[in-house]
């Protein structure tokens, strides 16, 4: 992969930007993207779910709520290239991405398999395709726009109507920050600091430097398949593509499943247990195929911080389904 560095302040050394979720056996690892603000520890109960013969790690994304310029999905992959090759193990690849995460790991996967390696899974949690629209007719994104603006509209309203000002607030900060202008959020950043205190995850989970990357990316298209975790309180605008738009992409289908509950509570139980249950079987998959390679042991260093996890309850449900391409993109 190229080697070439677009944040000269940052250093991709080897190990800087890994956090070891669970120290696994022989088997395949499974390497984890974050959402917005970069939190790799939203995958600690996930990684206590999965078999015990498979380390997972995360990727830190947390640093980037304090660029001070914007920065691409493509960058991000040439930043990280080295990082994810050096946790490569018998010779393929397991990729998961949540929400934000997703788009890394989707363009992470097609560098790779263009490079000529082994990808057996691009996992993808909750992380629609920025380029849907541009693959939608004229009446299509009217329809679509439609169903956002009423969706949301509604959902603003039960919150009133049921008093959830709590739920309401939330929401509307959430809007406000991750749409601020680039000298508001700097102002409120430096206000945050002076206080001594870390940034509110309100804040670094809605940071708009994420956003503005999140919108510029525009997805190449893939040659195998994707799997799509979709959660079940996703806005009626997507009613129409189960696949939030990676049917345009994946030229190899994509397998949807559908996790009960929203955004940020899949990622705990019992949603991501069922969730949890599936990367399983792409694990022990990949194990069972024969290696490109022979598998080598990964050091785990000092300088890799291993995250806690917590024992975890009850699974949930799942559904899915598996959707074809709807064309291929050239």
């Amino acid at each position: 992969m190229a080697t070439k560095r677009p944040f000269p302040s940052a250093e991709a050394k080897r190990f800087s930007h890994i956090v070891q979720l669970r120290n696994g056996g022989a088997g395949p690892s499974l390497i984890c993207f974050p959402g917005s603000g970069g939190n790799v520890h939203i995958f600690r109960e996930m990684a206590a779910a999965l078999p015990e013969d498979h380390s997972v790690y995360g990727i830190d994304l947390g640093w980037l709520c304090d660029q001070t310029t914007d920065f691409t999905i493509e960058e991000l992959a040439t930043f990280y290239g080295d990082v994810v090759e050096s946790l490569e193990r018998c010779g393929c690849y397991l990729l998961c991405g949540y929400s934000f995460g997703g788009l890394l790991a989707y363009e992470l996967a097609t560098r790779l398999v263009a490079a000529g390696h082994d990808v057996r899974a691009v996992l993808l949690l909750d992380a629609p395709n920025p380029a849907l629209l541009t693959n939608l007719s004229a009446s299509e994104t009217t329809q679509y726009r439609k169903r956002y603006l009423v969706d949301r509209l509604k959902r603003y309203g039960d919150h009133l109507l049921s008093g959830d000002l709590k739920a309401f607030a939330g929401r509307s900060l959430a809007f406000v920050i991750s749409r601020a202008s680039k000298p508001l959020l700097p102002l409120i950043k430096m206000a945050v600091r002076l206080t001594g205190t870390a940034l509110p995850t309100i804040v670094r989970s809605n940071d708009p430097g994420f956003l503005r990357a999140w919108n510029a990316y525009k997805p190449k298209p893939y040659p195998k398949s994707v799997v799509c975790f979709r959660v079940e309180e996703r806005g009626a605008e997507h009613q129409d593509d189960p696949s939030m738009g990676w049917s345009n992409c994946a030229l190899g289908g994509v397998e949807v499943h559908i996790v009960p509950g929203g955004h940020v509570g899949m990622m705990a139980m019992p949603s991501v247990r069922a969730i949890a249950d599936v990367v399983a079987t792409y694990l022990r998959d990949s194990g069972t195929r024969p290696p490109t390679t022979d598998c080598r042991e990964l050091p785990t260093p000092s300088s890799i911080p291993e995250a806690t996890v917590n024992d975890v309850p009850s699974r949930g449900s799942i559904e899915f389904e598996t959707i074809q391409p709807a064309r291929k993109l050239t």
